[in-house]
């Protein structure tokens, strides 16, 4: 390559060199005067081809090997015996089963000669069937007005059980019922025989139910109960309930509900032989979903009664309108429109007041419309809340007001017009895991009477809380507070004859329990009622026990 460039270079400067030397005759300046150059390779290079020569390396020389090597082959047979492995699954060991402490008795003792008992055994690990027995007393020798005139109690005991077949599931029941009390809203001073302001509420009762085992398309449970009651006062009443609830799905998203309700009530006092009370309830509806995820339900209230006070109308029938619908996946809102009568027997009134008037009238209250709409949900997954705002229209409302004859005894007043109660709420509680627990709810109440004055021992707003802590899985605290207020009652002056109306003192009850656990089985606990020991009164002339303090232990078994 380096060849031919310089043999290019020589080239033109032997065509260049006889120009250079001899110029022109004439000089035109501006003029460049046309050459050919012309450029011939003929050179050609060429290499002589190359010998190489490899010497190749001799053999080494092998020396024969003495004595020769001969080789023999054999055929050779080899046979193994048969081989049976006894092979050993491995087997895990059976885990145990952990014991069930489903039985339990809890007792103890305080000052106002209180005692207190609570105990529960069942059957246990038994899939076809289970039974068991429940008893709870809480006594009090002494209370707030004149040590042992103002005693009370509360007993019950119940023997139940349940049998679980393949497609029906039968339970029953037997229970007794005791609510002991003392007519203690005399005036101060007054010299009592204790036998004569005795009082006591004596109530048997059974019961059976049969519903499906499994759900399905068609679930339903029928019911049956039987209970009797007796008073000091030769009081005695009996109630038969009968009552069917079912329900029946059309598609996923539709359903129809049917349920019915009858109880036959007979009354017997001292004064009185009320003739047989008959209550005979039926509801229906459809349910389904309108705009996906809108869920109504539309039916009516169909209910027989013959004691209505006022305007005889024995057949009522009421619309029943509901739905519900989720804002989110944690927010739902809800509204109904609905009415019915509501039962009201001795066997209500002696549960609420224990301090009433022998040959006390019993009627049923017809709501003849409600209004309910709120709004509930959760806050992650350990709050959640609720909040709205019901109205009612009530007709043959009860409400207590003291006896004129005698201040320590209640009547029961019927507004047989139109009384109208508003009652917003909201409520919010807390749970983490089994260490704590907090519910809050608050009520405010307005009512607006047709008939009477007020809307007597009937509060205005009410708050309780209830809290469980669980401190290192040894300390259990429990505190619960109840505050309530704005409850008016009638004051009657047996000198002037007069009537005049009074507010109740607030009320604000604080309670503790603290227990300590020794073991799964066993802990003791310490109980204190009232703690700020504020004899307020939930009835005129009725105040509270102060503070209360209550000891005892806990066996689980």
């Amino acid at each position: 390559m380096h060849t031919y460039k310089l043999f290019f270079v020589v080239a033109v400067c032997l065509v260049s060199l006889p120009g250079l030397a001899q110029p022109p005759a004439k000089w035109t300046e501006g003029e460049i005067e046309k050459v050919e150059v012309q450029i011939v390779k003929e050179k050609q290079i060429t290499l002589p081809q190359a010998n190489r020569n490899f010497e190749k390396v001799p053999p080494r020389p092998a020396e024969p090997i003495k004595p020769e090597i001969k080789y023999d082959f054999k055929n050779l047979s080899f046979t193994t015996p048969d081989y049976n492995p006894a092979i050993r699954p491995l087997r895990l060991q059976n885990e145990p089963i952990s014991k069930i402490y489903g039985n339990y008795v809890s007792v103890g003792m305080g000052n106002y000669a209180s005692g207190f008992v609570d105990a529960y055994a069942t059957t246990k690990r038994d899939k076809s069937k289970f039974y068991g027995v429940k008893l709870s007393h809480l006594g009090f020798g002494k209370g707030p007005v004149d040590g042992n005139n103002s005693a009370g109690a509360t007993t019950q005991m119940r023997v139940f059980g349940k049998g679980f077949q393949k497609s029906v599931t039968v339970g029953g029941y037997l229970d007794y019922e005791r609510i002991g009390a003392y007519f203690y809203g005399y005036l101060p001073g007054t010299d009592i025989n204790r036998d004569v302001i005795r009082q006591a509420y004596n109530i048997v009762g059974l019961g059976g139910e049969l519903e499906n085992t499994e759900s399905g398309k068609f679930n339903y449970k029928v019911k049956g109960a039987f209970s009797y009651l007796d008073d000091h006062y030769q009081a005695k009443e009996s109630e038969v309930n009968l009552s069917f609830k079912s329900s029946y799905e059309l598609s996923k998203e539709s359903k129809l509900l049917l349920a019915s309700d009858y109880f036959l009530i007979t009354r017997k006092d001292a004064a009185i032989e009320a003739r047989p009370r008959h209550l005979f309830k039926v509801h229906g509806a459809y349910q389904f979903k309108l705009m996906d995820n809108l869920l109504f339900s539309a039916g009516a209230n169909i209910v027989y009664e013959n004691d209505t006070l006022g305007v005889r109308k024995d057949v009522h029938v009421y619309p029943d309108f509901r739905a519900s619908y989720p804002l989110s996946p944690s927010v739902e809102v809800y509204a109904a429109l609905t009415g019915d009568v509501d039962k009201v027997s001795l066997h209500t009134l002696a549960r609420e007041n224990a301090w009433l008037q022998a040959n006390v009238n019993t009627y049923h209250t017809n709501r003849t419309a409600e209004f309910i709409g709120g709004v509930r949900g959760k806050l992650g997954s350990k709050v959640s809340y609720s909040g709205g705002l019901t109205f009612a229209n009530l007709k043959n409302w009860y409400f207590y007001r003291n006896d004129e004859a005698d201040r320590s005894k209640f009547v029961v007043d019927y507004d047989e017009g139109n009384t109208k109660r508003t009652n917003l709420f909201g409520e919010l509680s807390f749970t983490h895991a089994e260490s704590a627990r907090v519910s809050l709810r608050a009520d405010y109440f307005g009512y607006s009477t047709a008939t009477i004055a007020h809307a007597w021992h009937r509060p205005k707003y009410r708050v309780g809380v209830n809290t469980a802590f669980n401190i290192y899985s040894k300390l259990l605290l429990q505190v619960d507070a109840l505050a309530q207020g704005g409850a008016k009652a009638d004051v009657f002056d047996a000198v002037t004859l007069q009537h005049s109306t009074t507010t109740l003192p607030a009320a604000f009850d604080l309670n503790a329990k603290l227990s300590y656990v020794f073991s799964k089985q066993f802990s003791v606990f310490v109980k204190g009622n009232n703690l700020l020991s504020n004899e307020y009164p939930i009835y005129l002339n009725y105040p509270v026990r102060g503070l209360n303090v209550m000891g005892g232990l806990t066996w689980v078994f």
